[in-house]
């Protein structure tokens, strides 16, 4: 996933110069870079980048924390270069310094790729929720149709089409304004 744009964090100017070097060359797009844990939250917070790569022993704060603070906001994944035995939790992806710079151009890559399926399963639920409280609404409003004007169920929906249609109105608005017009 080449042009996905990244952010980098970490404390060595010599260690961040060389990761920046490797994501570049390989066609990525380092947007940001952060000495420091607070300040790569905020920009984090503020470019919505595709990934963040950072070292465990950033200072300034908790890296296990800002790692999660960054995925549970859904802002992007992060991917935690690790030192030793760092507590991290499970859902970080983490790569073992030393490493090879193959091994972590494809964890980049597959987290990408991860990062783009989970939004695109984010983007489908939320469809699906505005869908179901769409029909969940034109169901009131087809009974109350059924109610106030004494018609079968199939004509209150068919009125509702008509009347959407005349009026140049999605179902669920139409749905909304019978709902609120006919309020006890």
């Amino acid at each position: 996933m080449t042009g996905a744009t990244i952010i980098i964090g970490d404390g060595k100017d010599s260690s961040r110069r060389r990761l920046k070097d490797l994501l570049t060359r390989s066609g990525y797009l380092v947007e940001g870079e952060a000495s420091n844990a607070p300040e790569l939250l905020r920009k984090a917070r503020t470019m919505y980048p595709d990934l963040v790569v950072m070292d465990s022993n950033l200072e300034g704060g908790s890296t296990a924390e800002i790692a999660g603070i960054i995925q549970g906001d859904n802002i992007s994944s992060v991917l935690l270069i690790t030192h030793g035995n760092p507590r991290i939790p499970e859902d970080v992806a983490q790569v073992q310094a030393p490493y090879a710079e193959e091994t972590l151009l494809s964890v980049v890559e597959v987290l990408l790729m991860y990062e783009q399926r989970l939004t695109s399963i984010r983007q489908e639920v939320l469809a699906l929720k505005d869908s179901l409280e769409t029909r969940k609404q034109v169901e009131k409003a087809k009974g109350i149709l059924m109610k106030q004007l004494g018609i079968e169920e199939a004509e209150a929906y068919r009125t509702m089409q008509k009347e959407s249609m005349n009026k140049s109105m999605s179902m669920k608005e139409l749905a909304r304004a019978i709902i609120t017009a006919f309020k006890e």
